[in-house]
Order: C-alpha cells, then sequence, then structure tokens
C-alpha cells in the first residue's frame, strides 16, 4: 500500500542537521525542518533537502505550460488568493478518503497540529496561518511557472501517489486490504536490520554524531544487566563484568584491577560528575563497536551460559553491551526519521493536491461550465449521433423496399381501398328491383316527384318501359348510358314538364 523503497538515494532524504538542547520551543527552525523527537533525553532537527522544492530547474510541458498561463492570467487577483486557501476540514477529509492507513492519518493530523501551534516554516512554500488556513507564499503565487511547477510537477498524479505511499489496484483505486508499508517496516517492534545505522549515520551532521554516541551510564547499565540475565553468567563472572563497567565509568582505579587491559577502553572516556561516557565519532571506530554487538541480533549467540574469568574478558563483555546500546539507539533514530519523513511527504503532497484541486475549481467557476456539465454535453452529442444514426438505417430500408416493389407502400393502399370501394358498388345490384348487375344491365333511377311521392324506375332487360310505383306523375326517366354500372343517388325534380 504504502510505496516507500527501503534504500532512498541519500540526497532526496531528509537530513538531521542539528539537536534541540533547551527544547525545541526555543529552537530557531529554518524553511523546511522539524523537530525529531527521540526519546525524553535528545530530539533533534530533521531537514528536507531544498531538491525537493528546486521549482525552476524541470523540464515543463509547453502546451500544459501554456494553458496554465491562460488560466492564471483568467482568475482576478482576490479569486486567484481565495482559491490558494484550503481549510483544516477540507484537508483531513480529503486525508481520510486517500489514505486507508489509521496510524498514517493520526501522523499527518498530528504534524499538521504540531506546525499550526508552531508556526515554522516546514512546508515552504506552503504555508500553515494559525487558525488552521493551508495556503502559498505570495511569491509563489504571482509566479505562474513555479507555481505550474508545485501543482504539476511536484503534485502530479505520479509523484502525489508516491508521496502518500499509494499503490493503485487494477481498478486505479487505492488497496485497502494490504498492510501497512510503513508500519510494517518502521513500527516499533521491527528488529534492528543490517546496514541501517550506516544509513542514519550518514545523514547526520557532526552536532548530532557527537550526541548520539553520548551514552547515559544509567541507560548503559540498565542493557548490561539484561545482557547478563540473558547469558546466564555466573555470580563470580557477573562480578568481574560489572567491576569492568565501573572501571569504563570511571567509580573504580584501573590500577588496582589485576589483568586489566588499557587498550580495550582506547577511544573511550568517562564523565563520573555528568554520569555518562563518550565514544569516539570516528565511523571506522563505530562499525567496529557495532560489529561486537551484530552477532546478538543475527542469532549466533545462543541463551547459554556464559563466563568472564578475567578482568580483560569481562571488558570485552562491556564492550559488547555498549555496541548493543549503541546499535538500538541508532536504529530507533533511523525508524523515527523514516517515518517522520513519510508523514512530512504525505501532509505535503495532500496540501498541493487540495491547493490544486483548489485551483481548478476556481477556474471552472470563471470559465462558467464543469467537466459534469462537458460529461453531460458529450453524452448528448452520442445520443444525438446514435438516433440520426438510427433514422438514417430507418430512411435507407424504406428506401430498400420501395425500389423493389416499384411503388411507394402507401399508393399501393389508397389504390387498394379504392378498387375495393368499386367492387362493391358492382356486387351492390339493382336497388329497384333487386337483381343483381348483369352484363348489359342498366342501372336504375329513382325519381322523387314534386308531391313528395316517389317513383322508382327499373330498366332491367324484362321491360321496355320502366314501371312507376305509387305516383301520379308520367315522368319517365331514361338513363344515360354514362351511368352504367353506378347506383345514382336521389333526384329532386322540381320542375318537371
Amino acid at each position: 500500500q504504502y510505496v516507500l523503497p527501503p534504500r532512498q538515494e541519500l540526497e532526496d532524504m531528509a537530513r538531521l542537521v542539528a539537536v534541540c538542547r533547551d527544547g525545541e520551543e526555543d529552537f530557531p527552525f529554518l524553511a523546511r525542518q522539524i523537530p525529531l523527537y527521540i526519546d525524553d533525553t535528545l530530539t533533534m532537527v530533521m531537514e528536507f533537502t531544498d531538491s525537493v522544492m528546486n521549482l525552476d530547474s524541470h523540464q515543463i510541458n509547453s502546451s500544459q505550460m501554456k494553458q496554465f498561463v491562460e488560466h492564471h492570467s483568467m482568475l482576478k487577483q482576490q479569486d486567484l488568493n481565495n482559491a490558494m486557501i484550503v481549510s483544516s476540514r477540507e484537508m483531513f477529509s480529503a486525508l481520510s478518503q486517500l489514505v486507508p492507513c489509521v496510524g498514517c492519518r493520526q501522523s499527518v493530523e498530528r504534524l499538521f497540529s504540531q506546525l499550526v501551534e508552531s508556526g515554522n516554516p516546514a512546508l515552504e512554500p506552503l504555508t500553515l496561518k494559525p487558525i488552521g488556513v493551508l495556503s502559498v507564499t505570495k511569491a509563489c503565487v504571482a509566479d505562474a511557472n513555479k507555481l505550474y511547477n508545485l501543482f504539476y510537477f511536484h503534485g502530479g498524479e505520479g509523484k502525489a501517489d508516491k508521496g502518500l505511499g499509494l499503490e493503485k489496484d487494477k481498478d486505479g483505486g487505492a488497496k485497502r486490504d494490504s498492510r501497512c508499508y510503513v508500519a510494517f517496516y518502521f513500527g516499533p517492534f521491527q528488529s534492528p536490520s543490517r546496514g541501517s545505522w550506516m544509513d542514519v549515520w550518514e545523514l547526520m551532521s557532526q552536532e548530532c554524531r557527537d550526541e548520539v554516541v553520548l551514552i547515559d551510564s544509567a541507560c548503559l547499565l540498565e542493557t548490561l544487566e539484561t545482557y547478563l540475565r540473558k547469558h546466564r553468567f555466573c555470580t563470580d563472572c557477573k562480578n568481574k563484568v560489572l567491576r569492568a563497567y565501573n572501571i569504563l565509568v570511571g567509580e573504580l582505579d584501573c590500577t588496582k584491577e589485576k589483568g586489566y587491559c588499557a587498550a580495550l577502553y582506547e577511544g573511550f572516556r568517562c564523565c563520573p560528575h555528568e554520569h555518562h561516557v563518550h565514544v569516539c565519532c570516528e565511523t571506522d571506530f563505530i562499525a567496529h563497536l557495532l560489529g561486537r554487538a551484530e552477532p546478538e541480533f543475527a542469532g549466533g549467540y545462543e541463551r547459554r551460559e556464559r563466563h568472564a574469568k578475567t578482568i580483560d574478558i569481562a571488558q570485552e563483555e562491556v564492550l559488547t553491551c555498549l555496541g548493543i546500546h549503541l546499535y538500538e539507539r541508532l536504529h530507533r533514530i533511523w525508524q523515527k526519521l523514516r517515518a517522520e519523513e513519510q508523514t512530512w511527504q504525505m501532509l505535503f503532497y495532500l496540501s498541493i493536491d487540495a491547493l490544486r484541486k483548489s485551483f481548478e475549481m476556481a477556474v471552472e467557476k470563471v470559465q462558467g461550465i464543469s467537466r459534469l456539465e462537458q460529461l453531460c454535453e458529450e453524452l448528448s452529442e452520442e445520443e444525438r449521433a446514435k438516433e440520426l444514426k438510427q433514422e438514417k438505417k430507418r430512411q435507407k430500408k424504406k428506401n430498400r423496399r420501395k425500389n423493389k416493389w416499384g411503388f411507394d407502400m402507401s399508393e399501393g393502399k389508397e389504390k387498394s381501398l379504392d378498387e375495393g370501394s368499386l367492387e362493391s358498388v358492382e356486387r351492390s345490384g339493382c336497388k329497384a328491383c333487386g337483381r343483381p348487375e348483369e352484363q348489359g344491365h342498366v342501372g336504375c333511377v329513382e325519381v322523387v316527384v314534386t308531391n313528395n311521392e316517389s317513383t322508382t324506375s327499373c330498366s332491367c332487360p324484362d321491360g321496355t318501359v320502366p314501371k312507376v310505383k305509387k305516383g301520379k306523375a308520367d315522368t319517365t326517366v331514361q338513363p344515360s348510358p354514362k351511368i352504367r354500372h353506378l347506383t345514382l343517388g336521389k333526384i329532386n325534380l322540381t320542375n318537371v314538364g
């Protein structure tokens, strides 16, 4: 989940530059410096290198840079200043969404609150105001090039994911079911690993090295007693080892001890009044001293009974305990340094990501169109294109059917309806005599006279003169050949004669 390589390049890592002797409250922290708490007696100052924030030495994507400059100039100064402000509430909301590990989230929240309270410029060019508001320095806001590098080089998607320690799954989301890398490798229960002391030793200033090799006598005695119990020294041998320890811390005169080897204690200087021992801080000397303790961590020594019959052998056992104590101290510093470095990176990249999103939202507000609206417009265009395609397919199918039959289907339907009406007329027969139509049969004509009495004449073949039903009028109407096979409606004869 958290992508932090076990060995980073030394020039890219945070360094330990000073020691807070009078408390971190009175120490004048510079840009990108934060206190590193080691134990109750030791607090160091860790500093992040300038290469992390070199905003002018990176290659720039010309087209993307040009677009960013246009957006930067599009915003008014007041709108730009408002866009470069992110509240603590927004920060913690983004933190809960991007960082799945509870322990890492708590560490980031702790560092954020610590920087708000102290006011140290630890995130420069980002600033944290006493009210808990995140912003950017005025010089960086005014310079579009620096702001672009901050947002899209240091805070780009790949850089931000690496800084936040996020490992993407196949769907592009952060994995939430894997174990936290920082908690696993730099947790308090991890045993010291070989070579870790050299990493942190190279990252220390001379002041920090001198402070690390300053061994408290009481702490050394505690380590010595644990070592004696582990290997079950007999009473006489245990007393020999304790006498060798007292010689080292200056509580016994070495000249009175038979078999004492002064060469074994070369490189050590005791301060009886201050109850501590100074160890030579040369790298080769430290490596030789830690080499004595390495079998203890590698499992070379089993828990078996050991002896120290002479004082010089007892001195060597004391040196082994010194190496164990110094090894554990350096490993503790290495753990604290790496964990705090990861916490700072999380807070830094999370802040850049929040500021970049705030800037992009301000640009979208000025442009009057949001990404959601653009997406809706694209979807609408796709729907219109799909409908147009379907309409073309329907028209093409219709034209193909028309070309196949030689006429339009609608016209064919009207023609069939007209033919059906004519056929029904032919089959209806004579209305006067009820005789069906035959070839050569002339249709009948119904004559209505003025005295409201209707007559019906028949022109069937069996009668030469049409018959008149009920009527006093002698008027006869001969059918015209033009109306053959047609049934005429009623004719009102108002003037007959």
